[in-house]
């Protein structure tokens, strides 16, 4: 089929994407945030409005100068598998995981044996990815792990799933289509967990069939496209006619507000009273919003728990709880 762009400069492509975005944006599930930095993405009021909440699409949020140190990124890191760090590398083929004899070899000839490729930890790989890792960990106060996903052409990727962390894509090449549906049963409460076992509460895989496409999008993502997903979120991505790299930021907690509750209950820092009203007057979504470090080691922190919890998150302070119902 043919495609607008298919005849213009990628250069005037990413320009009038941009300019599409802004023309026609409500926000509601495209944004243009950029280009600049992951850390200026983060920052902006754009993902501000989102975080925790709902999943949104930027394209061209991504500068050349931040994406540049990561082109190839996966030739580098691939050429160095050993059985030492053999571990970190995923092989899948047609959706699903397998593991090849020769992993080494796999992974050098991945394109032409048609398997897509996933590095985990990618910040313990490679120092671009190490760079920009740390300063996000320290920008949001979270605990931030990347994997990177590099897939042929006409692939599908991991069948449809939702994952338990907040996950903001980066596509450093190529192109890749995902299908992204909101999220369905427990997922809504933006679970901190997940279960491999069919017909569990937390189960995170899906039969296509059985989605409800009203609630579906398709979004295909371009070089220096950016795609924030909410843990919960339904998503399978797959690739056309290019090959693709793109890199899995996971944001993720030592601990939920209702951890926090919890212990100081047992702690005896509230009473019990205390915790059965914040537990009961807050949604089990709330309850499952993510603390982050900042928050935790303030030093009022204990007395300022009750105000801290139901007060509203703000524009600029993610890991703070929404108000989601006013319990004093």
């Amino acid at each position: 089929s043919y495609s607008w762009h298919s005849s213009l400069p990628q250069s005037v492509v990413a320009m009038l994407r941009v300019l599409l975005a802004w023309v026609f944006n409500s926000c509601s599930e495209t944004c243009s945030a950029g280009p600049g930095s992951l850390i200026d993405f983060v920052l902006s009021p754009d993902f501000a409005s989102v975080y925790e909440d709902k999943w949104l699409y930027f394209p061209s949020g991504l500068s050349s100068s931040f994406v540049q140190p990561l082109t190839e990124v996966e030739l580098r890191v691939l050429a160095k598998v050993s059985g030492k760090n053999a571990h970190l590398v995923k092989f899948y083929k047609d959706g699903e995981q397998f593991v090849p004899a020769d992993v080494a070899g796999t992974a050098r000839h991945y394109l032409s044996e048609g398997v897509m490729v996933v590095i985990n930890s990618m910040e313990t790989a490679d120092p671009a990815t190490d760079h920009f890792a740390k300063e996000l960990s320290k920008t949001l106060g979270l605990q931030i792990e990347v994997n990177l996903y590099a897939t042929p052409p006409q692939t599908v990727g991991i069948d449809a799933h939702h994952d338990r962390m907040d996950v903001i894509i980066l596509q450093i090449s190529g192109t890749k289509r995902w299908l992204i549906c909101d999220p369905i049963g427990a997922a809504r409460d933006l679970p901190v967990r997940s279960s491999d076992t069919p017909g569990h509460a937390l189960y995170n895989r899906y039969q296509l069939e059985s989605l409800d496409y009203s609630g579906c999008k398709n979004v295909t993502m371009f070089t220096g496209d950016l795609l924030y997903l909410p843990r919960g979120t339904i998503h399978a991505p797959a690739t056309e006619d290019s090959a693709s790299v793109h890199l899995t930021v996971g944001l993720l907690s030592a601990y939920t507000w209702q951890d926090v509750a919890q212990a100081l209950l047992m702690t005896q820092s509230i009473n019990r009273n205390l915790y059965q009203k914040l537990v009961s007057c807050l949604s089990q979504r709330n309850l499952n919003k993510l603390v982050n470090s900042s928050v935790v080691v303030e030093d009022e922190f204990t007395s300022n728990f009750p105000s801290m919890l139901v007060s509203t998150r703000g524009r600029q302070a993610p890991g703070r709880i929404s108000a989601a119902a006013i319990c004093f």
